[in-house]
């Protein structure tokens, strides 16, 4: 459950003051109601029209963001969605990618709860602008910017393009999500708008602020229309989610089962909390020169700084499937497969209920428990640049622009396991294995995943010997800091022939010719840096104790989510959020403790992975040219386009450990 308190202040100061809020619509007729007599009797009084606007509040709701999206829509020439803003900052939802789920035919995906990709028709391969500029990803995907990097505070309005035109650029299959801020020009005078706001997750246990602002204006001077305007956006988020896994897909038969049959086991245990913290700073800036009413010059900048990052933990109940096939449940349910083009296929008891226990005769160190903790973050920078100019003269208008979008990520992680050294075995260790005979107890009804360790075994550990550091030994180490940098450099020039009232317009059937040319060099390069450390065996394992600063209590609110009884509440870790903060001091502990090994095994410094690393660049050069019509209730526009793409991509071929550069050219 999730809580959000919010509160804002928008203002406009012009002729008129404007305050500018969702109201209920009995409190807005209730003051539309007290200003109507006194604007009467103050028009007896003779004051003159200009001075009565001096007096007039004017409240705008949702109405009206609402009818311009509509008559947006309706304007358009292709299956565009549009949805606005209801005041400065104020889109529907507090996530890009939750407000584009408002829209028929867009699904979203989510991770943690938390909206972080679109698809369109039921695909991932869409663009995403802002201001018509293409983004560049975090990743070496095509889609553009992450949803979750971008606020919506600072968005004005956004518009899905389903149906691509001649103009439209190439590279989506879904559509094109268009992202607009705000153009000062359109401004009626100063626009100051304050956000502060609050949101309280019970399963993180946490308060995340939200802190969002525009101020903007323009001004009529000697030179000409000068407008500025800013928004920016400061976003906290915390999300937490319980992934409970219980793997019940191995046939077990077992010589005790009195079951008629063979029946489906338990083979794997998982406890898994994932805790995701997102960071999100956000500004969007738009200076904008209009000498006269034919010339307008415009510059935007958007800046984005994304730090998300992972402190998840992860009980493992493992090597279960050593005993499968000795291990009696105390009860069963039937799954029933059904039918698959009119065969049944039959069904099969499952585990329901029962506890895992150790078995000498069987393996004498299996099952086993291990902890860990999984880190993989995700730093990214941002910037969008874009200067052009919009021209009218007479029937002929347009646009050029140039455009800058650029985009680099780090992805670090240090993900460790510990394995808990059991010190009630079931028989003595020998030390050529990190395995040790842990029970365990399970209860799967009504679907319910729960699992525990089952302390009425006499082979169970403490509590107090599950939270001792002697007893956990160093069983893997992932390290990784693997970077993207995206970049894509654009040109644009689109030009409109008017041809309303014109002889070539066919009676006005022909409304415009519009024609243009694009040109998109982008670069994707990327290097994965990585090491990676594995035990296998007690003698090779350094002990907890020699690292014992690096480790806290795991979370112990696993139930929080359900209710459940059973869970392990009772571990140590390392420390996840010091893996992020203090990543260098975490490794060096790690490695120094590995040297103290009879194997005095090593994990190796951060290398790139000469065979992963690639740099492709892709140079696109487009023509087109789009015909508008209009004849009763129909309107829409035929065109065509040309579309000349090289691609020139480097990498590496590894042979014997040596790398050999490979270029690769291509176009189409």
């Amino acid at each position: 459950m999730r809580i959000s308190e919010r509160g804002s202040v928008s203002t406009q100061t012009t002729k008129h003051i404007n305050w500018r809020g969702t109201l209920l619509a009995s409190s807005a007729f209730a003051v539309l109601s007290a200003l109507t007599p006194a604007l009467a009797q103050d028009n007896d009084s003779g004051q003159s029209e200009d001075e009565l606007t001096q007096d007039v509040i004017l409240v705008q709701g949702i109405r009206g963001s609402l009818q311009s999206a509509l008559d947006q829509k309706r304007n358009a020439d292709s299956l565009t969605e549009v949805i606005e803003a209801i005041d400065i900052g104020k889109l529907p939802d507090q996530n890009l990618a939750e407000v584009l789920e408002n829209i028929t035919g867009v699904q979203i995906t989510r991770t943690a709860g938390i909206g972080t990709g679109v698809q369109i028709r039921g695909t991932n391969a869409n663009r995403t602008e802002i201001n018509g500029v293409s983004t560049v990803g975090s990743g070496s995907g095509r889609t553009g910017i992450n949803f979750e990097d971008v606020s919506a505070a600072i968005i004005s309005s956004l518009e899905v393009i389903k149906a691509p035109q001649a103009n439209t650029i190439e590279g989506s299959v879904g559509g094109t999500i268009n992202l607009k801020t705000i153009r000062p020009l359109e401004l009626d005078g100063w626009v100051a708008s304050a956000r502060v706001q609050g949101e309280h997750s019970d399963l993180s246990n946490s308060v995340s602020p939200r802190f969002s602002g525009t101020l903007g204006n323009n001004w009529s001077t000697g030179i000409g229309n000068i407008g500025l305007v800013g928004s920016f956006s400061y976003t906290e988020q915390e999300a937490t989610s319980f992934r409970p896994r219980v793997d019940r897909d191995n046939v077990a038969i077992s010589p005790v089962a009195d079951i008629n049959g063979p029946f489906l086991g338990i083979q794997f245990l998982n406890q898994d909390l994932d805790n995701f913290e997102f960071e999100t700073l956000n500004f969007a800036g738009t200076a904008e020169w209009e000498p006269n009413d034919n010339f307008k010059l415009f510059f935007d900048v958007v800046i984005n700084d994304q730090e998300q990052r992972q402190a998840s933990s992860r009980v493992q109940g493992s090597g279960v499937s050593s005993v499968i096939d000795f291990t009696l449940p105390d009860s069963f349910e039937t799954i029933d497969f059904g039918s698959l083009d009119g065969v049944e296929l039959g069904s099969i008891p499952a585990a329901l209920t029962g506890t895992i226990q150790p078995i000498l005769a069987v393996d004498d160190d299996d099952p086993n428990l291990r902890f860990s903790s999984d880190t993989n973050s995700r730093f990214t920078d941002s910037q969008i640049y874009r200067l052009g100019t919009d021209f009218n003269f007479g029937r002929v208008s347009g646009r050029l622009e140039g455009s800058i979008s650029q985009s680099d990520t780090v992805t670090p992680s240090l993900n460790t396991t510990l394995n808990f050294i059991n010190p009630n075995p079931l028989t003595p260790l020998d030390g050529s294995s990190n395995d040790n005979s842990v029970p365990f107890i399970f209860d799967l009804t009504d679907g319910d995943l729960t699992f525990g360790i089952d302390f009425a075994s006499p082979f169970a550990p403490t509590v107090e010997d599950l939270l001792n550091p002697a007893n956990l030994l160093l069983d893997a180490v992932q390290v990784g800091s693997n970077e993207t940098e995206n970049e894509e450099e654009a040109i644009r020039f689109d030009v409109s022939y008017d041809l309303v009232d014109h002889a070539f317009g066919f009676n006005n059937i022909l409304t415009s010719v519009d024609a243009g040319y694009r040109y998109n060099n982008t670069s994707s390069t990327f290097s994965d840096i990585d090491t990676n450390f594995g035990t296998g065996s007690i003698d090779s394992s350094p002990s907890a104790l020699l690292f014992e600063e690096l480790l806290i209590q795991g979370p112990d609110n696993f139930d929080e989510a359900d209710g459940r009884e059973l869970a392990v509440r009772n571990f140590l870790l390392i420390d996840p959020d010091l893996a992020i903060d203090d990543f260098d001091n975490t490794l060096a502990l790690l490695q120094a403790a590995l040297l103290t090994t009879p194997n005095m095994v090593v994990l190796g410094d951060l290398e790139e992975n000469a065979s992963a690393f690639f740099d492709i660049e892709e140079e696109t050069n487009a023509v087109y040219a789009q015909a508008n019509f209009e004849f009763g209730i129909v309107r829409g526009n035929f065109g065509l386009r040309y579309v000349n793409t090289d691609i020139t991509s480097f990498g590496n071929t590894v042979i014997g450990g040596v790398a050999t550069p490979v270029v690769t050219e291509s176009g189409y």
